[in-house]
């Protein structure tokens, strides 16, 4: 015999069920064969349906997570030298021979200059600095702190609601 299966819910059901229990399964015991059949056919089909429709997305997203890795761009064409403009505009741009180095240096075994890590430390000359000091944005900590001190201000200088409770025993 075919059964159909059916949600339950919280609560039992609905009005009618509280009314007639079981009256579901009363009518799906009197309903012809051919009925049974097709109504228990048509609910596999539609979850089916939907199994193959995510099938078919599934297909074209992996289709095109395979195409996606072709982007990535190949090590292959990766130019190893860094251009002129970005040396100027990194400051580690040296003028001379391709033997000669940097301050002195010739590129043998313990004659090397690291242009990239060499000023980390100090970047800028005493002028620079002073110059950058004439265009400084505001200090972000002066900024915090007045800001500190104008909520100070409001709590002190505002009255807030304060709330006793009483908890003392009435006296009889």
């Amino acid at each position: 015999m075919l059964n159909r299966t059916r949600i339950l819910r919280a609560g039992g059901g609905g009005m009618l069920d509280k009314m007639i229990p079981g009256y579901k399964d009363k009518i799906w015991a009197r309903l012809p064969q051919g009925i049974k059949e097709q109504q228990v056919k048509s609910a596999n089909s539609a979850f089916e349906n939907h199994v193959k429709q995510h099938k078919t997305w599934q297909g074209y997203l992996l289709a095109f997570k395979d195409l996606e890795k072709n982007f990535a761009p190949s090590a292959k064409f990766r130019k190893p030298a860094v251009d002129w403009r970005r040396q100027m505009e990194r400051g580690t741009m040296h003028y001379g021979r391709w033997y000669e180095g940097p301050n002195g240096s010739d590129y043998r075994p313990g004659n090397t200059y690291d242009r990239l890590t060499a000023d980390v430390l100090a970047p800028f000359t005493e002028a620079e600095w002073a110059e950058r000091k004439q265009y400084r944005s505001y200090d972000i900590m002066k900024f915090g702190y007045m800001l500190l001190g104008l909520f100070l201000a409001y709590r002190v200088s505002n009255e807030w609601p304060v709330v006793w409770c009483d908890d003392r025993k009435e006296e009889q």
